[in-house]
């Protein structure tokens, strides 16, 4: 088990279509640092436990290799075509589904990001529709949110957070007032906890 941080989102992306496109850049070693750290951190982990590898440093070597020359990136082509996806939105994410309505949250006030409400990112992309709220119901792929700010970063007043993906205007307004609230902006910067904070074997 990895324990990870969940401070903030992993990446800058939250929503179904948007983690894809994060998820597919990050496979092609374009992705957010935090995430990609994690991931190597699994797959290192794995390559350990199966025996592939003989030490972390061998198997965390041979995982950022794959990210890096882009056999990853295949591998996810392959699982998807075999899946009966597909697999040309691995190589272009502009065939994914994308939301029609696409809001800035702009910051009211200047400082450091000193925090941001992963739990609440979550509900904001079900509240758009992102996320089942009943067992029966449908989800919306295009919808969610891609921040543009994360933890210890400097913001001024004016500056964009974020952005909504939203299918209609009233859910992006509502959205813009909800991620507001998800970011804790002070005076002084964070301390910084580190991404992947402990394995369990």
């Amino acid at each position: 088990a990895v324990i990870s941080n969940m401070d903030e989102p992993l990446g800058f992306a939250a929503g179904n279509a948007l983690e894809v496109m994060e998820a597919v850049d990050t496979l092609n070693g374009k992705g957010p640092k935090g995430l990609r750290e994690l991931c190597v951190a699994l797959a290192g982990n794995i390559l350990v436990e199966s025996g592939l590898c003989k030490s972390s440093d061998e198997a965390y070597k041979a995982a950022e290799k794959t990210l890096d020359d882009g056999s990853a990136l295949k591998k996810l082509a392959e699982l998807v075509k075999a899946q009966g996806g597909d697999e040309r939105a691995v190589y272009d994410t502009q065939l994914l589904p994308q939301a029609p309505v696409k809001r800035a949250v702009i910051s009211q006030r200047s400082g450091f990001v000193q925090a941001i409400n992963t739990e609440d990112v979550g509900r904001i992309c079900i509240h758009l529709g992102g996320g089942r709220e009943t067992k029966d119901g449908e989800i919306d792929l295009s919808v969610g949110v891609v921040l543009c700010k994360k933890m210890g970063d400097s913001v001024k007043a004016g500056e964009c957070l974020g952005f909504i993906h939203a299918k209609n205007e009233a859910d992006a307004v509502s959205g813009e007032r909800l991620l507001q609230e998800c970011f804790t902006i002070g005076r002084t910067p964070p301390q910084m906890g580190a991404v992947v904070q402990a394995v369990i074997r």
